[in-house]
Order: structure tokens, then C-alpha cells, then sequence
């Protein structure tokens, strides 16, 4: 990435002007029927043949060769009405449409009949996809309800090449999250900013691999969700469920043997139809859960106890990690003529606590932390020729997060932030509570702009700009003891007086940045019998609009030594990024596809801001970080080479090589001050590599039974697997010297194994298992049991397995459809081990207990040493019903 020159810059804004957009992301919500009609009894093209998507007003007229085609289609299944003056109407059923891809179908049409007027077709789907060119998986709505699965992200880790949430080795931030293509990523830590509910998803596609022009800010994978629209007539749904755990392993989770009302408690609702406007549709859907959780502490301590063996708690269990979320989405859509406009609105309220060992004895001490988000659009479609169609858009998204433990930041339950702290080690606390605070949020407007055209039979042109304007705001502050010292003359215990620093001190900082992004992109969709080729490129524009100290050493604008009072600006950045996927069809059973491209993405933003006061703390520590608003983008060039194959005619399979170069990754350099401090400072450091296979094979719900096997090899190697490793390694004495040379990522599990089978009959009943393996992840071992040597994640977890279950039943009652279900997760109940003991590489086992010195306090060490965190959650039984009008 380099500065942006006078007249890139001028480009720019004259691009913005005459475009009236502008964007880092923009994807597909729409896909393409085309095909050709003939005689069936001749086979000679049939010019004039109308073809039209029933229940739309989409359609197209077959030309002099008899092919068509049919653009900007919503993703779903559909019915295909093909006439013609002195042949059978013919209705072909079953055509799906899938996002970004080409639906061929062909029809074949006799001569009148008397006694035949109609003919229905059952379309086949095809086995393998022509136009595929880079590794891709399209989910449907009705895909998703036979799996044992509730969300999104369950949907995302069953795919290949996905490994515990990293797509193809990447770190977990580098995936572009989009609804109805409109970019829903946080930008503060470019994590996923709302939920989409399973009921509202009418399409998903997920990219593993190489993704065309129209995507960007994103490395290594795409999640592009399209959502439901109304239907022309009235459809809903109430859902329900209750569930709870059933473990046999009550001496690691403690209180989960106790009775309770049922711990999972969820309703779901959604409306479809048309509104008394003609050609007005809406679709609503909202979501309640509620969980308690599974990972209890006991209230040996109240918050405002401190010595250890004098406790005032009820002993209660109490849950640590429960949580409660609000959700609702609508979509209303007005078509006519050539022009259609949707509205969307997505909201979502969560709250929610995280699990904090330390804390068990002390359950009520822990924090609070609540989420706000929203996303509202506007969307307006003009197709002025069959051919052509351009779509404008607008969105709103807001992101909000709070944390605290009570509301009022003088709140007189809060006690002194160091009372109850453990005398020693492998002890629980025994009082005190959190006395941290934050709030952020971030307010994006996107404005997109794109145009897609049909120029020839064989080019597809599409080209689009966008623009996002950010606002961030951040602030975290902490408690801290206005009267240390000070003790009761009469009951000699320490005076709290609850207080904060000034605003700009350490412990207590916030920022407000305006960064502003701005990308154009070209593609072109070749459609060949003998290949197809997708060809792009993309300019992305970044404005951090921010400063920083011209100085580093100086950071603090000490008067006594250089750079005082001097910041240079951040510099513009921009970059331009090739994209090539090809396809070449060796048979209609056989398709070989290659792609390559260059992906590049900015970091979150707060590693450009943080602490942008830019506060050091005292000499001889090293504690404080800052951020930097001059960041390159990270850059990934990424290469794959893949095979699909018909195995027999319900089997199918697919294997695809790929690797890929990671260079820029963010890092950290620590910086040493004119005046004896230090800090961490973000810069562009690390890097890696990531070499795989994936490979599916999948049988079709034919027979009453389906089945899918996806697997992944993966080798992911870099310098670094968090940003934060150099400033970390520096904080001990002596420091750790960090890798020069690549070691395996966190997430470098080598073998993963995805395995998928229905049985059944859809719309009466089904029955679905997932079965997973993982052959584990790297942890770094103790230099005490490798010989005095340190290897960067030299050793390996414990492997993993896990079953899940699903079992639906469907009947009619008084008109309407009910289905009773049964959702089973862990249904073996296996404790799989995620965290594991340096010195053992096994959860909770710990052979250096010895030399921690004695427990001064009431818990044992065995008690200490159970962590139900460090496992996998234990059984859960989910039982609920639908009614379905």
C-alpha cells in the first residue's frame, strides 16, 4: 500500500462525484438463469420461446438460436413456464437459483397436443456447478433446517477448510460478514456486528477460496447471507424449545446436577405476505433465548468479604456464563414494472458473562457486558432492458457495547478493587468484584452504487463504487480508591471511596475517529462451452484521518527532548487488486477450476487508535500500548486448484489444493522513549503461510438418505498467531525472544473431519447426525518438560470428537402443519480438552503443584485445578415443536 499521490487522489474524487457513491465491500444477492429451448422432437432451437419465473415479473424471450437468459434473480427455488404459439406449455419445477452462479437449464418443448395441453419437468439439479471458479458452498434455508444446527456460525464451521472459526488458516478477523450485500462487519475489530436468525436466511453462500472483485477488505474468507422477502401469499411460524444438560461428569461441572427450570429457553415467530398495497410484501421474524448457562461458581464469598477463611456466603451455585438476547428483523419489498425497492431492518440486544476461574468462590463479582446493534437499508433495482440492471444503496449500522458490573458508576455495592485478592497461589478469591468500565460504538453510512450487464452471450460486465463513513468512539475507564490508607477508627477496616481519573489519564482514555473508505471494482463474468473465466480488479481507498507523534521516541510531547509538539498526519492509503478465476469444463460430470488473486485488509481500527492519547506509563515497566493510524493493509495472495467430479449419479466430489502468502500481518515493535520508558506501538511485522487440501464428497436426499464428508489437511505456519506476541514476550525478565522463523498458528490443526447423514422424508420426517473430529491444536509446552528449551507451540492438544443429533416429525392438525423436534449436542458426552496445562498438555492436570507454596485459603488444590472451562460444553437435550400456518 502506498501514500496516495495528488493525482490518484483527485482520480478519486472525481470518480465519487460522477459515480454519486462509493466501497470496501459488495456482494452478490442475485444469480442467473440461461439456457436454450428447442423442438424436442427436431432439436432445433425454437426462436420467440417466452420463458418466465413464475410468481414473478421476470422473464425473457428465447433469440434466433434459441438460448436465454434471465438476470438479477433473488436466490431460491423457482418454476420456469416455457411457451410458444403451436407447442405445449411446458413448466419446469425445482430450478434453483444460487448466489453469484449460473442456473443452466434447457427445455425442450413437442408440438400441440390435443390431449395434452401442459407438460411438468422436474428439474435436475446438477451434481457439480460449471461456472464455480474458486471454492465455494451455497446453503439454502431448507439445507440448513435438516442440520443440527441453531446459528450461523454452526453453518460456517461445518464447510471445508473452516477450522474452528479460521478460514483457510487465517486469523479469525479476516472474513467479510455481508446481509442482503451490505457489509455487516464491525470495523472496530472486523468481527461479524449482528446475528441473522436461521428463519430469516433464504440463501447462504460461504467463500473459502479466492473471491471475486466485488469482495474486498477481507483475507481469507466471504459469509453472504441473503435474506427473506415476502411471499405473495400469507405464510408464519411459531417456534419453541426448552432444553437442559444431562452429564455424567458432575465433578467438573458443578451445579449442573441440581434441579432448575430448563436452562435453554427459546421462541421464534415469522410472517410473510403481501400488504393491501399491490405489489407490496413484507417478512418479519424475532427470536428470544435465553440460556443459563453450564458453568456455575458457588457463593462461598460475598463481594464485600476479604479474609479468606472468614465467609458470609449462602453457598448457592451460580451460573457464570449465562446470557439473554433479543432479535428481530422485517423486509418490506414494493416491485413494479422494471423497478423494485426493498427496506430492511435488522435489530438485535444481548447480555451477557464470561466465565472467570479465579472467581468461582466469588461468582457475584464479574462483570455484565451488553450488546446493541442495528442495520437498516435501502435498496433501489432498475432494470431498463432484460439485459441490464443497476441497484443504489443505503445503509445504517450501528454497533454498541457496554460492559460494567452495575449501572451507576457510584453504585455503593462496589467495593475496593484489590479486596479479596488471593494471598497465594491456586486460591480462589475470596471477595471483590470487577471495577473496570467500557462503552463503544461504531455508526457506519454506506453508500453503494452498481451496475450489471449482459453484453454478449458469453460477457457478463459488472462494476460497482461504494463509500463507508465511520464514526468510532471508545472509552474504558477503571475504579480506583480515593482515600488508600485510610482505615475505620472503628472497625479498622480500609475506607472506600469510589472514584476515577480525569478523562486523558491512564485508566481512564477515549477516542472519536472519523475514518472515511472508498472503493470501485470491475468484473467480467466469460461464459465459454469450453471455460469460464471471472476477471476483476479493485481499488480500495483508506483515509485513517488521524495523527500521531513525529517523534516515537517522544511520545508524550516532553518539552525537554525532541519532536515536541510535532504530528504527522497518517498518509492515504490505497491499493489495487487483481482477481482471476477460471473453470474448465473437461465433461458436463467434470469441472477443473484454478483462481488466484491478491486480497488486502485494513486491521480493526482500534489498532490504529488505541490509546491514542498516546500515555506512556513509568519507567521500568511495560505496560501501555498504542496504536497506529498510519497501518498498512495486511496483504494475502492466494492460490488454489480444485476438481469436481459426478462419482456415480447421486455422488459427487470435490478436492481442491491451495495455498497462500500472508505479508503485513499486524504486529508489534516496542519502543524505547528519550526518558527510560517503553511501549508496544502496532506495526506491520508478521507474516505466514498456509498450504492445504479440502476435499467433500456428497450423496444427494435421494432413497430417504443424504450424506456429506468434508475434510481438511491444513499446514498454518507464521511468525506470530497474536498481534500482541512481541509486547507480551517483552513483559517478562528476561524477555522471550520471539520466532524469526515460522511455527504453527494457534488453530494449526493439521486433520479435520466434517460428516453429515439424513434420513428421511422431508415435510414428514427426518432425522440428522453430525459427527466432527479434530486432531487437535498446537499450546507451546513448559521449558520445565522440554528440557530447558522453548518451542513456539511445539506440542499438541488432547484430539476431538463430538456427535450432534437432530430428529423432526411433521403432522397436519386442524390445517395446520406441526412439527415436533428433538435437537441432541454432545451426544456422547465427551469432555474434548481446549485448554490444556503447559506442563502436561492435558486439561486441569498439573504436575508442578508442588512448588506454588501452601494454599492460604479455603478451597483445595484439587478444587482449584478443576476448571469446567478448560472442556468442551457436557450434554445438552433440546426438545420443542413448530406450527407452521
Amino acid at each position: 500500500m502506498k501514500p496516495l499521490s495528488d493525482v490518484a487522489r483527485l482520480l478519486v474524487i472525481i470518480m465519487t462525484v460522477l459515480l454519486c457513491g462509493a466501497s470496501v465491500v459488495m456482494g452478490g444477492q442475485t444469480g442467473k438463469i440461461a439456457g436454450h429451448v428447442y423442438d424436442a422432437q427436431t432439436r432445433e432451437p425454437l426462436p420467440g420461446a417466452s420463458i418466465v419465473i413464475e410468481g414473478t415479473r421476470q422473464g425473457a424471450a428465447a433469440n434466433v438460436d434459441g438460448y436465454y437468459f434471465i438476470n438479477n434473480v433473488a436466490p431460491g427455488t423457482y418454476s420456469l413456464s416455457v411457451s410458444l404459439v403451436g407447442y405445449q406449455r411446458a413448466v419446469v419445477r425445482n430450478v434453483m437459483v444460487k448466489i453469484d452462479l449460473t442456473t443452466t437449464q434447457d427445455v425442450a418443448i413437442s408440438p400441440t397436443s390435443v390431449s395434452v395441453s401442459e407438460v411438468v419437468i422436474t428439474a435436475d439439479r446438477p451434481l457439480v456447478q460449471k461456472d464455480l471458479t474458486s471454492t465455494s458452498v451455497t446453503v439454502s434455508s431448507e439445507d440448513i433446517r435438516l442440520m443440527p444446527v441453531e446459528n450461523v456460525d454452526q453453518v460456517i464451521n461445518l464447510q471445508a477448510g473452516v477450522v474452528g472459526g479460521h478460514f483457510r488458516g487465517g486469523r479469525s478477523d479476516e472474513v467479510l460478514y455481508l446481509v442482503d450485500g451490505v457489509s455487516v462487519t464491525d470495523p472496530f475489530n472486523n468481527s461479524r456486528g449482528i446475528t441473522v436468525e436461521n428463519s430469516s436466511i433464504r440463501q447462504m453462500e460461504v467463500i473459502s477460496g479466492a473471491f471475486n472483485a466485488e469482495y474486498g477488505q477481507a483475507m481469507s474468507g466471504v459469509v453472504n447471507i441473503v435474506t427473506q422477502e415476502g411471499s405473495q401469499s400469507y405464510h408464519g411460524s411459531v417456534s419453541g424449545y426448552v432444553g437442559d444438560f444431562f452429564t455424567s461428569h458432575n465433578d467438573v461441572f458443578e451445579g449442573l446436577d441440581r434441579y432448575a427450570m430448563p436452562r435453554t429457553r427459546n421462541l421464534e415467530a415469522t410472517l410473510s405476505g403481501p400488504l393491501p398495497i399491490d405489489g407490496l410484501t413484507l417478512f418479519a421474524a424475532g427470536r428470544f433465548l435465553e440460556q443459563e448457562g453450564y458453568l456455575y461458581g458457588r457463593r462461598v464469598y460475598n463481594t464485600t468479604d476479604n479474609i479468606a477463611f472468614f465467609p458470609t456466603g449462602d453457598g448457592a451455585y451460580v451460573s457464570m456464563n449465562p446470557s439473554r438476547r433479543y432479535s428481530a428483523s422485517g423486509k418490506l419489498a414494493y416491485g413494479f414494472s422494471d423497478v423494485k425497492m426493498t427496506f430492511t431492518s435488522n435489530f438485535e440486544h444481548g447480555w451477557n458473562k464470561y466465565y472467570d476461574h479465579g472467581y468461582k468462590w466469588t461468582p457475584d463479582g464479574p462483570m455484565n457486558h451488553y450488546h446493541t446493534s442495528q442495520m437498516h437499508g435501502f435498496q433501489f433495482t432498475h432494470a431498463p432492458s432484460p439485459s441490464t440492471f443497476w441497484s443504489l444503496k443505503y445503509s445504517y449500522n450501528y454497533f454498541d457495547y457496554r460492559g460494567y458490573l452495575y449501572e451507576d458508576l457510584f453504585d455503593r455495592r462496589y467495593v475496593d478493587p484489590d479486596r479479596g485478592t488471593p494471598q497465594s497461589n491456586y486460591t480462589f478469591r475470596s471477595g471483590g468484584n470487577y471495577t473496570g468500565r467500557y462503552e463503544r460504538n461504531t455508526r457506519t453510512h454506506l453508500v453503494q452504487l452498481s451496475v450489471s450487464s449482459q453484453l454478449s452471450k458469453e460477457h457478463k460486465l459488472g462494476a460497482g463504487v461504494e463509500m463507508q463513513l465511520h464514526r468510532l468512539y471508545n472509552h474504558g475507564y477503571d475504579m480506583v480508591n480515593l482515600t488508600p490508607g485510610v482505615y475505620d477508627s472503628l472497625t479498622f477496616e480500609p475506607v472506600f471511596t469510589i472514584g476515577y481519573r480525569n478523562l486523558g489519564a491512564i485508566g481512564n482514555q477515549a477516542y472519536l475517529k472519523n475514518p472515511i473508505q472508498l472503493s470501485a471494482y470491475v468484473q467480467d463474468k466469460i461464459e465459454y462451452d469450453i471455460m469460464i473465466i471471472n476477471a476483476g480488479v479493485r481499488f480500495d481507498y483508506f483515509d485513517a484521518s488521524a495523527q500521531y507523534p513525529a517523534d516515537l521516541k517522544n511520545p508524550t510531547m516532553n518539552p525537554l527532548y525532541n519532536g515536541y509538539g510535532q504530528y504527522k498526519k497518517a498518509s492515504r492509503k490505497y491499493q489495487i487488486s487483481p482477481r482471476l478465476g477460471v473453470s474448465f469444463p473437461i465433461t458436463d460430470q467434470g469441472i477443473i477450476h484454478f483462481s488466484y488473486g491478491h486480497f488486502f485488509q485494513i486491521p480493526g481500527f482500534d489498532n490504529l487508535y488505541t490509546n491514542s492519547d498516546y500515555l506512556v506509563s513509568s519507567a521500568g515497566s511495560l505496560s501501555t500500548t498504542t496504536g497506529n493510524p498510519d497501518l498498512e493493509a495486511q496483504r494475502t495472495v492466494s492460490y488454489e486448484l480444485g476438481l469436481q467430479q459426478v462419482l456415480f449419479e447421486v455422488f459427487s466430489f470435490d478436492v481442491t489444493a491451495y495455498y497462500r502468502d500472508v505479508r503485513n500481518y499486524l504486529g508489534m515493535e516496542i519502543v524505547e522513549t528519550y526518558d527510560g520508558k517503553s511501549y508496544g506501538r502496532y506495526i506491520n511485522r508478521d507474516y505466514a503461510n498456509v498450504r492445504g487440501v479440502v476435499a467433500s464428497i456428497e450423496k444427494r436426499l435421494t432413497d430417504f438418505f443424504s450424506v456429506k464428508a468434508d475434510y481438511t489437511f491444513q499446514i498454518a505456519e507464521g511468525n506470530s498467531s497474536d498481534p500482541r506476541t512481541v509486547f507480551y514476550n517483552n513483559q517478562s525478565s528476561p524477555p522471550v525472544e520471539t520466532p524469526k522463523s515460522v511455527v504453527p498458528l494457534n488453530w494449526d490443526q493439521r486433520n479435520t473431519l466434517n460428516l453429515t447423514l439424513t434420513v428421511g422424508e422431508p415435510g414428514n420426517w427426518t432425522a440428522s447426525a453430525l459427527f466432527q473430529y479434530g486432531s487437535g491444536y498446537p499450546y507451546t509446552e513448559d521449558v520445565r518438560t522440554s528440557k530447558g528449551l522453548r518451542f513456539e507451540n511445539g506440542g499438541t492438544k488432547p484430539a476431538t470428537i463430538n456427535l450432534d443429533m437432530r430428529a423432526e416429525k411433521s403432522f397436519n392438525l386442524a390445517g395446520l402443519n406441526v412439527n415436533a423436534f428433538l435437537l441432541v449436542y454432545n451426544v456422547l458426552d465427551i469432555k474434548n480438552e481446549y485448554n490444556v496445562n503447559a506442563g502436561t498438555g492435558r486439561a486441569n492436570l498439573d504436575i508442578f503443584t508442588s512448588l506454588g507454596g501452601r494454599i492460604i485459603g479455603l478451597n483445595t488444590l484439587e478444587q482449584y485445578l478443576n476448571d469446567p472451562s478448560s472442556f468442551s460444553a457436557p450434554r445438552e437435550v433440546r426438545l420443542g415443536a413448530s406450527v407452521e400456518f
